[in-house]
């Protein structure tokens, strides 16, 4: 299809950025990773399956690598699509939606992502749509190499839907995952979203998102990485305008030789907004993990974090990097960080009451890993979640 003039101009941008690293995490060499082309139709079901992702569902989105696609939506209201059909088919509306939130010059991963990223899903719910089916979507990577996917989610004004993405990897192959991920939370709309991530110990993983969330609307996001990864390095952000609520939540298992450096930024931009990060790691083995969080308000607003982390080898370390900006007198922030073993004392304690030491230990981590993102999901989002928390335990133990 022909480039529309604004993508050429967002692909320029991207141009001057392809040797920029991001400003924190580990440098990578993007240009030893190439596009894979083929894969087998079967493997990319598989690997679907294992993200919890089924083609039997009413809306869904498959991709592998950047070479096998798979989508639909039998509820109405609700649109997907892949990236490039939506860009051809909405030429003037894609442009208020693709490349608005994260810019295309942030670093050398956004850069790649711009100019050799092929596929991401659009999924699009309609004014006043609410529906109690989620939208699954799957991004694997089967046969390695790069995959940069652009995921687009618009929940128009007065919408409630969630949306559930599971990520994996084949075991053998090796890659590098950039995508690029924006959510358009309208006026009194209500957007969860659940992102689980299922990597190997070879890839490395770049993620990049932003969200805005209109007046009034509200907006839940819940990350999860359960798996070992050689190197994952994030921070989405969220802006916010008046009336507007955000709940992040990231659980971050860091196993093996994992270097993870994940943080979430809230720019409270609204009166009476408010937003809340919260992040729980748990390191084993000779991981390292670093939490940042930012709230910046700029109205009269309120905002919170809570950072903690639990040391579960004494090889691993976890370093949390709370920060509160107030640019308004009437701002009200808060902030919370701990880093800390299993209390002997506690587990002595549930030991006494019968329980064996194992059971105590996965009692105590179990109440580690749980927040309350449970209240802001519906049945079927929240008994998943308890299964991601379950995986979790058992592979930090």
């Amino acid at each position: 299809m022909a480039v529309p003039g604004w993508l050429e101009k967002v692909r320029e941008r991207a141009k001057a950025a392809l040797a920029k690293p991001a400003e924190h995490g580990p440098d990578i060499d993007v240009t030893q990773f190439d596009i894979t082309t083929h894969v087998d139709e079967s493997a990319a079901i598989k690997a679907a399956e294992r993200a919890g992702v089924s083609v039997r569902v009413p809306a869904f989105y498959i991709q592998a690598d950047s070479a096998y696609f798979n989508y639909l939506s039998k509820i109405p209201g609700i649109e997907v699509y892949r990236l490039e059909e939506f860009i051809e088919a909405n030429r003037d509306l894609a442009k208020d939606y693709v490349w608005r939130l994260v810019p295309p010059d942030m670093d050398k991963y956004t850069a790649v992502a711009a100019l050799r990223g092929v596929g991401g899903y659009v999924i699009r719910v309609k004014s006043g749509v609410k529906v109690e089916q989620p939208v699954l979507a799957c991004l694997s990577i089967v046969r390695g190499g790069l995959q940069a996917p652009h995921n687009v989610v618009i929940a128009e004004e007065g919408a409630d839907v969630v949306v559930y993405t599971g990520c994996t990897i084949a075991p053998e192959a090796v890659g590098l995952h950039a995508a690029i991920s924006e959510f358009y939370v309208m006026r009194k709309a209500k957007l969860k979203f659940v992102m689980v991530h299922g990597w190997n110990a070879a890839t490395h993983v770049r993620p990049r998102a932003a969200a805005l969330v209109g007046e009034e609307a509200e907006y839940a996001y819940y990350y999860a990485n359960l798996a070992a990864v050689k190197t994952l390095q994030a921070s989405p952000r969220t802006l916010l305008k008046d009336g507007a609520r955000a709940y992040s939540v990231s659980v971050l298992l860091g196993p093996e030789s994992a270097q993870i450096d994940v943080g979430s930024v809230a720019v409270l931009d609204g009166a009476d907004s408010a937003a809340e990060i919260v992040s729980r790691a748990l390191a084993t083995a000779r991981s390292s993990i670093t939490m940042r969080a930012l709230v910046e308000a700029r109205k009269p607003a309120r905002g919170h974090i809570e950072c903690s982390g639990l040391l579960m080898s004494e090889s691993a370390n976890i370093t949390t990097v709370p920060l509160l900006a107030a640019r308004h007198k009437d701002a009200s922030l808060t902030h919370e960080a701990s880093i800390g073993k299993l209390a002997e004392e506690e587990i002595n304690y549930l030991m006494a009451k019968g329980l064996s030491y194992e059971e105590a230990v996965s009692m105590l981590v179990r109440g580690f890993v749980t927040t309350d993102i449970h209240k802001y999901l519906p049945e079927w989002a929240r008994q998943y979640v308890e299964s991601v928390e379950r995986l979790i335990i058992q592979k930090a133990l």
